[in-house]
């Protein structure tokens, strides 16, 4: 019984230290100046695996992550560097199955035929020199 008891503080134990952990990770992922592959843990735990998979069109990238609030979706980005041409990038989103249904302000919004949720966005910031793909859904 005492062994039971012990392995059960251990959990307990951990399961809060992990708790407290992933939540100082998750506000280094949500730093406005993002996170490299190097940081592993918001990498793995906070990037969605198509935008980890997305294409390196320059050797300059870094992820970004916001978690909204309420019933608002969270958005998973990799910047580009300078000005690479996103015609990879289209071409990868179309592999995927998704399709441009609309753009604004320069956005194009992606999306798969029938499914609004989840969507992709590509777009430049000119004042950055950036190419930014994101991707919107919910977990």
């Amino acid at each position: 019984m005492k062994s039971f008891k012990r392995i059960t503080l251990l959990c307990i134990v951990g399961f809060i230290s992990f708790m407290l952990i992933d939540c100082s990770m998750q506000r280094v992922a949500e730093k406005r100046s993002g996170f490299q592959k190097s940081n592993l843990w918001a990498y793995y735990f906070y990037t969605d695996a198509d935008i980890r998979n997305a294409p390196r069109v320059t050797d300059d990238v870094y992820f970004l992550f916001q978690a909204q609030d309420g019933g608002k979706p969270q958005i998973s980005s990799i910047v580009y560097s300078g000005h690479p041409d996103p015609a990879l990038l289209r071409k990868y989103l179309q592999t995927l199955g998704y399709r441009p249904v609309s753009i604004v302000d320069g956005e194009e919004r992606w999306e798969k035929p029938g499914v609004v949720t989840p969507a992709f966005y590509l777009g430049r910031d000119e004042t950055n020199n950036h190419l930014v793909l994101s991707k919107t859904g919910y977990r």
